[in-house]
């Protein structure tokens, strides 16, 4: 998604612009109804995949060298902006030695190995976090992290009831089984709290979730992909979800007490650092998996339900986060252009 606006920004700049992804499901669903020439590089990753993984990626990598060489031979791009990951590695770095302008941006508050790596060949960094300091200042550019505009247009506005009836569960662009599970579990609580949920699930869960909340006679809307995520967000009152860097961006604009899971095998404890930026500051909580997690989750789930709790964590400062981030970055790769 973060992709996909800065690609709509970079359109309204004034670029024609190509997506190059790994093939992923979600790429076509998010690209592909808007308009854009979308192709696909066969290239995995290297963290922990073992030996049988990193023979695979060493097949794999002469095919995709020649796929990137040629593509970029085809397209000749005015610039190359990568957005983190593995599928980004090579189009930034054949593009940086044939001499073509590249921008990659980091959405994590500390980098993952890719960007990492990369930083040696981008001429411009643009940062979600203005805390992240991995990267040389004469390339790093804070721009915030792009948010979708029926998001931005929430900015600063808060929950609408207190304590709170709304629940909106976010469990990141795949799903969370252990959150899906953790719901399940504590729905007839829930349902005797008099609580709504508007709960983004795994795919697979969706029609055991529906089962379970119509059984217990739990007022909820289940969905495995949340379309109108803005009007989801304007809905809640309280959110329990990821601690993905898009979310977290997306929480602080939208100004709503959160209950964060952090997934526990993000490279580096990502997530874990990208929610520490909302508890630090009285905005969330923070309940990692593990042993009783139902048990840990349902615990701050009440101590939110009431109404000194949820006020207070309301009431204080909202965290500030640039909603412009996508038209920030169009911009820094338009001037880049012209340097070039």
């Amino acid at each position: 998604m973060p992709a996909k606006l800065i690609a709509d920004a970079l359109q309204e700049t004034g670029f024609s612009v190509q997506f190059l992804g790994s093939g992923r499901r979600l790429e076509e669903e998010i690209f592909g109804p808007a308009g854009y020439e979308i192709h696909t590089v066969q290239l995995g990753g290297l963290n922990k995949v073992g030996i049988l993984g990193t023979l695979k990626f060493l097949m794999q990598f002469p095919s995709a060298l020649w796929q990137v060489s040629r593509l970029l031979s085809k397209i000749r791009p005015a610039a190359i902006v990568g957005v983190g990951g593995y599928a980004s590695v090579l189009p930034v770095v054949v593009g940086a030695l044939r001499g073509y302008p590249t921008w990659i941006h980091e959405a994590e508050l500390s980098p993952g190995n890719a960007n990492r790596f990369l930083a040696h060949f981008a001429k411009k960094i643009s940062v979600a976090f203005e805390e992240t300091t991995e990267f040389p200042s004469a390339k790093k550019v804070y721009t915030g992290h792009p948010i979708r505009p029926d998001v931005a247009a929430l900015a600063g506005s808060g929950p609408q009831h207190c304590p709170p009836r709304n629940i909106l569960v976010l469990g990141g662009s795949q799903g969370a089984k252990a959150i899906d599970d953790a719901f399940f579990e504590l729905a007839p609580r829930l349902q005797e709290r008099g609580f709504h949920l508007f709960h983004q699930c795994r795919p697979e869960s969706r029609e055991k979730l529906v089962a379970r909340y119509q059984e217990v006679e739990l007022e909820a809307i289940v969905e495995s992909f949340v379309h109108e995520l803005g009007e989801a967000y304007k809905w809640s009152d309280l959110i329990v979800c990821r601690a993905g860097a898009g979310t977290v961006m997306e929480i602080g604009v939208v100004n709503r007490p959160t209950i964060l899971v952090p997934f526990p095998h993000a490279q580096g404890k990502h997530q874990h650092r990208n929610a520490e930026t909302l508890t630090n500051k009285g905005k969330a909580l923070m309940v990692e998996e593990g042993e009783n997690f139902s048990e840990r989750l349902w615990d701050q789930i009440s101590k939110l339900s009431s109404e000194v709790e949820f006020s207070k964590m309301r009431s204080l400062p909202p965290v500030f986060r640039p909603t412009d981030a996508a038209f920030r970055i169009a911009e820094g790769v338009r001037a880049l252009t012209a340097n070039c």
